[in-house]
């Protein structure tokens, strides 16, 4: 299943009515604030939103920004496994 890219968005599908969306800003110090993710229910079940949580990792560690997970699926995600430590914006950070 590929992901696509837009600004500000990371999706699959049709960029009118994806399947599968996260959204995400760039705050001016930097930060790569994921605000929303979303899979539709023809995907649910299949790992998509791990899917999409991983490219934005990868994205952000190609693009050398930390990230601040603010959608609540993102922030657990990232938040109770290791591999995202590298990428994780720390407090005051």
């Amino acid at each position: 299943m590929d992901i696509n890219t837009a600004p500000g968005k990371f999706y699959i599908g049709d960029i009118q009515a994806p399947k599968a969306l996260m959204t995400y800003f760039q705050s001016k110090e930097g930060h790569m604030i994921i605000n929303h993710t979303e899979v539709s229910s023809e995907l649910q079940g299949q790992h998509v939103g791990q899917s999409l949580v991983d490219f934005a990792a990868d994205y952000a560690r190609e693009n050398n920004l930390k990230v601040v997970p603010v959608c609540p699926f993102a922030k657990k995600v990232m938040t109770n496994d290791s591999k995202y430590d590298d990428i994780l914006a720390k407090v005051g950070e």
